[in-house]
């Protein structure tokens, strides 16, 4: 697949040179669906596609449980990103203010149907 490409705040990359809005595909296309879907809280979209995003709810509380956590980010994957085999690994690293770095490395087949690993991070709940 294609899609246009987004910086890390979801802005749109405008190539420097063209001046064209820059393309993602491949691998990076994955890795950029991966990272929407978890900047998505599942329910805020509604009226255009109820079940995309993630549960967040067992995140911002008290007693951090990261099985939890873990089992609700491969869910929301594994539901919105078909290309998506198995998510092989995700790491949270609290930051200041109630935030969470989350890192994810997932195995994903390709168009072609060759096989390769998609791998991202962002920052919730800042």
């Amino acid at each position: 697949m294609r899609d246009l490409k987004v910086d890390d705040h979801g802005d749109l990359v405008i190539d420097p040179v063209t001046h064209d809005l820059e393309i993602v595909d491949g691998i990076d296309e994955i890795a950029q669906r991966i990272k929407a879907t978890l900047s998505i809280h599942l329910g805020e979209m509604a009226n255009l596609d109820p079940d995309q995003g993630t549960n967040y709810t067992n995140f911002f509380v008290k007693n951090f449980k990261k099985n939890i956590a873990q089992t609700d980010i491969a869910d929301a994957i594994e539901r919105n990103i078909p290309e998506v085999n198995e998510l092989t690994d995700v790491t949270f690293e609290k930051q200041p203010e109630r935030g969470l770095k989350v890192e994810f490395k997932a195995n994903v087949t390709l168009e072609d149907g060759t096989n390769d690993t998609a791998e991202g991070g962002l920052n919730i709940g800042d």
